[in-house]
């Protein structure tokens, strides 16, 4: 499963890219959909495992900066983290699948945006490899584009996942579910 879901991720890491409207240097993708999946389906260790195996991998194509995968993976890892923390939050209050969808999108999409402002602020105005020696005055409005990027590619991310780990368990077995409200 692991395999299969890196494989489908690293697919669509060069299938579909929808550039940003406001901020061309930003795609709007869906390969981290198969991640979350996993993660939903498998359980965080497993699908950290897919995220890291798709970072490892992107390497070998890392666009702008060799380490963007990493960032990637941070930011996929952080948006993990508040998708869970949600689910633990609903199994205690049992709420309905649609709230706990709902909660999960919200907490994915602050912590990942919040981490993410966090490291692009720290890293943006670094030489490469690293960051893309930007001046420190252009960083701030930079960090507004890639936030509102967070945060909106989550919106769509985390439900979109969340829709197929749904279709997957009602198709195939609900020992994927893990114990989780989908």
């Amino acid at each position: 499963m692991i395999a299969m879901f890196t494989a489908l991720a690293i697919v669509l890491n060069f299938a579909l890219a929808v550039p940003a409207p406001y901020a061309s240097f930003l795609n709007y993708e869906v390969w981290e959909v198969p991640i979350l999946v996993a993660v939903i389906l498998m359980g965080f260790w497993n699908g950290a495992t897919v995220a890291a195996l798709n970072a490892l991998i992107l390497e070998f194509h890392p666009g702008a900066l060799p380490t963007g995968p990493l960032y990637n993976l941070i930011a996929q890892l952080s948006m993990i983290l508040g998708v869970l923390a949600a689910q633990k939050v609903s199994k205690r209050g049992n709420w309905k699948p649609i709230v706990t969808w709902v909660s999960a999108t919200a907490a994915g999409a602050a912590l990942r945006t919040a981490v993410m402002t966090f490291v692009n602020g720290a890293v943006l105005p670094q030489p490469y490899p690293v960051g893309f020696s930007m001046p420190v005055s252009a960083v701030p409005g930079t960090l507004v584009l890639v936030g509102f990027f967070n945060l909106t590619l989550t919106l769509y991310t985390v439900p979109l996942a969340y829709s197929v780990a749904r279709a997957i368990v009602s198709r195939y077995h609900p020992v994927f579910a893990r114990g989780m409200s989908l």
